[in-house]
């Protein structure tokens, strides 16, 4: 009763702007997180790249594991680890090159795997194990000279397989040789990699303009399609994700598969062709949906309560929300005149969200974005300190 009592005292201090002290209790310095709720960290390629490259195996397993030991003494269950993000892998594959963020050139080698030794060391520090895709993105440049030749991207430039763009270079969804690509890449990580999660991220088409796809649209419509280019997109992507769900469940019906999309459901369908909506209220696509709610309370665009309950409406399945701790100090340029300051102003705003995000029954979990953002400060102390209460009850 009296554990109760504080927590709920705590919890009020949080929800009304007040900062709270660090919890130092050797108790909570376990995970003790339910297994159901879940409690990741992005760990984006960019942060794994200092780890690896130039980096011996025992150099790059010593830091693995001090990172993983003090997530999970800090209460994460999972981390979400970036291992394909530019059709290119932090793993052994048969079908994409080793990533430049390994070995510095896209196509080299490197003499152990990084995800196996990862995996290994999460389940050591009872984190579950994410591997974290961007399916269509190939590079953020638009430039094939810096892929590997081993690319499948290189060897279909020029075809109707890759979206050249001055944004970058893309998979083409509409193509039924990508969509393979993409099934078969996930099947290998499933039968040969003990994760415990797949998660993709929310590129999708890269463009609105209809030239992008101009061939395979109108081979479409000459064999009999009747569908407009928009609901024809839509299509191409749904069935990209609903034959990756059943490949997973068909190797592992334990592995569970979520998408990452952004948080505004209305532009996700109608300029990136991902029908987020169908694929959260419907079975067959994903076991659960993490929307990226980037924002803050005073967002003027897209406030964070309002933002949370449209998607509490729209998800029958597990429904996780990602958080922004990179604003933490900083202005959030988007967010009106009457939010722009409110990441600079306040040094609990996460905690508040996992607080209020607690008491949705239909929330089963939260993403914090990401590992480099947890930093030695009272935001990242609020946040541990609210992550420990949220548990406790």
């Amino acid at each position: 009763m009296y554990k109760k009592i504080i927590s709920l005292f705590l919890c009020f201090l949080l929800l009304s702007g007040c900062s709270i002290p660090e919890i130092n209790n050797q108790e909570n310095s376990k995970n003790s997180v339910q297994s159901e709720y879940v409690k990741s960290v992005w760990i984006t390629y960019y942060e794994l790249s200092s780890l690896l490259i130039d980096k011996s195996e025992k150099e790059f397993k010593r830091s693995i594991s001090k990172m993983f030991k003090e997530l999970s003494s800090n209460g994460f269950n999972r981390v979400t680890v970036h291992i394909r993000p530019y059709a290119d892998a932090f793993y052994n594959s048969s079908y994409f090159p080793i990533s430049a963020y390994c070995c510095g050139v896209q196509g080299g080698s490197i003499d152990y795997d990084p995800m196996e030794l990862m995996i290994e060391t999460a389940h050591k520090y009872d984190l579950s194990f994410e591997a974290w895709i961007n399916p269509y993105r190939v590079s953020s440049e638009n430039d094939f000279s810096d892929l590997s030749e081993s690319n499948m991207a290189v060897k279909w430039q020029n075809t109707d397989n890759v979206i050249s763009i001055d944004s970058g270079i893309y998979f083409n969804p509409g193509s039924e040789e990508v969509t393979e690509l993409i099934v078969n890449g996930v099947k290998e990580i499933a039968e040969n990699y003990n994760v415990d999660s797949i998660c993709f991220d929310d590129y999708f088409y890269p463009s609105k303009d209809a030239e992008i796809d101009k061939n395979l649209y109108n081979a479409y419509k000459n064999n009999g399609g009747d569908k407009s280019l928009q609901d024809w997109r839509r299509d191409n992507v749904s069935n990209m994700v609903s034959r990756v769900y059943s490949t997973i469940k068909s190797v592992n019906g334990n592995i569970t598969f979520g998408i990452s999309p952004a948080s505004n459901m209305e532009n996700d369908y109608s300029s990136l062709y991902a029908d987020v909506e169908k694929w959260c209220s419907q079975e067959g696509f994903v076991d659960y949906i993490c929307p990226q709610i980037y924002f803050g309370f005073q967002n003027e665009n897209q406030p964070f309560m309002k933002t949370v309950k449209a998607w509490c409406s729209a998800a029958i399945c597990d429904l996780y929300v990602a958080l922004p701790l990179y604003k933490a100090g900083k202005e959030d340029e988007f967010a009106g005149s009457s939010g722009i300051n409110e990441f600079k102003e306040n040094n609990n705003i996460l905690a508040r969200q996992i607080t209020y995000l607690s008491k949705l029954d239909k929330v089963r979990g939260y993403y914090i974005f990401s590992y480099s953002s947890l930093k030695d400060n009272d935001e990242t102390k609020n946040l541990y300190s609210a992550m420990q209460i949220s548990s406790s009850e």
